[in-house]
């Protein structure tokens, strides 16, 4: 598959996954990937999955399953829940509205205003010092340059 059909298949899952998971502002660092997220949530709410949830599919209909039982369902449940919306929440408003914050940035740096493969490489060999602070944390809230680091 080329990089291209690569990216759109992450966006389009990304996508769903907000869908999912969409809600809250985080306050981290790095955001973390699609499959952190599924993760967190299979492991820590496996009890309450199969007690409130169990038979409805991954999609919008699981996330308004946790939210109608969110006073239900665990503490540890519903903490992992918000941290997980929060997170996926930040990647993909980063990942939609980079071209906006960055444009200066990446007309600069990479002498492009095309949002493609390689724009993700020029600004993934930046410096962090040599985009503007907000441009850089917008870049680092999408995941793009630790999600293409990972072998």
């Amino acid at each position: 598959m080329s990089r291209e059909g690569k990216a759109v298949k992450r966006t389009s899952f990304g996508l769903a996954l907000l869908i999912l998971f969409g809600g809250m502002s985080a306050a981290s660092a790095q955001t973390m990937s699609y499959a952190e997220a599924i993760s967190q949530i299979a492991t820590v709410c496996k009890n309450d999955i199969a007690r409130f949830c169990k038979g409805v599919p991954l999609g919008p209909r699981l996330r308004a399953c946790f939210d109608a039982n969110a006073a239900r369902m665990s503490p540890q449940c519903q903490q992992t829940t918000g941290v997980v919306y929060a997170s996926i929440t930040r990647r993909a408003t980063a990942q939609r509205d980079i071209g906006d914050v960055c444009s200066a940035d990446i007309m600069r740096l990479c002498g492009t205003s095309f949002a493609d493969a390689n724009l993700v490489e020029c600004m993934t060999a930046l410096a962090p010092q040599a985009m503007s602070p907000r441009c850089y944390q917008t870049f680092v809230d999408t995941g793009w340059a630790t999600e293409r680091a990972r072998p």
